[in-house]
């Protein structure tokens, strides 16, 4: 099967707070976003790679995509208002041979080989694929005000990674779903297809350094990560 994957770096990094959005900041002589790309470059499991990123920068990551160690870039796009329109805008330029996707946030840079090779072998019988940690604090629910409502079984629960894989007729069928019920605030793409009941979400083993960069100690730790990978 074809896939591709689409990278997802249309974010303005407004809780970093740095005027440069945080996919363009650099470890070592290298963006995050040139990390990110590289990692799907090279996994042969990966047939084409399609960029969404911030349409104020479009120029900026086009010239990074047109260098000679991105071959398998075909489309670079600016992305919506939100991450869900960003991902929507991806999934429609996908290549028409596409049958299966990967959707990756670029602020996860860091991400290994196994955990996209562990998404893509699931995908051979899934139809949505997410790669997910145990989580290891103990996790409340709380009303409003802040009061704890109930201590949750931190056996059942998972925190979630990407790249998310799904097959493509699954995954497009979610957002024309998500379009015309005027929904907009899905924070990724499993839970999508899981609001639609389209089809079971399966998931693998995720790597506690597939993190992603949010607040400016991350960026430190990416490094560090970045240096013994």
């Amino acid at each position: 099967m074809s896939t591709v994957a689409i990278i997802l770096a249309g974010g303005s990094g407004t809780r970093f707070n740095s005027p440069e959005p945080k996919q363009f900041l650099k470890i070592g002589n290298k963006t995050l976003l040139e990390i990110c790309l590289e990692r799907f470059q090279r996994h042969e499991g990966i047939g084409a790679i399609v960029l969404v990123c911030p349409a104020a920068r479009l120029g900026q990551a086009e010239k990074i995509a047109s260098g000679p160690g991105f071959s398998k870039v075909v489309k670079v796009l600016a992305g919506g208002a939100t991450r869900q329109g960003s991902s929507s805008m991806g999934i429609g330029a996908a290549p028409t041979d596409a049958e299966r996707v990967l959707i990756h946030d670029a602020s996860r840079a860091m991400v290994p080989e196994g955990v996209i090779s562990r998404v893509l072998a699931a995908m051979a019988t899934a139809p949505a694929v997410m790669p997910v940690l145990p989580a290891g604090d103990t996790t409340v629910r709380v009303d409003e005000r802040g009061a704890v409502l109930a201590v949750l079984d931190r056996e059942k629960l998972r925190r979630v990674q990407t790249p998310q894989g799904f097959r493509l007729d699954v995954i497009r069928k979610a957002h024309e779903m998500a379009r015309n019920e005027g929904f907009a605030e899905a924070s990724d793409d499993c839970s999508l297809v899981l609001r639609y009941k389209l089809a079971p979400v399966v998931t693998v083993e995720g790597d506690p350094g597939n993190i992603k960069v949010t607040y400016p100690e991350d960026l430190v730790l990416a490094e560090a990560i970045y240096r013994d990978s």
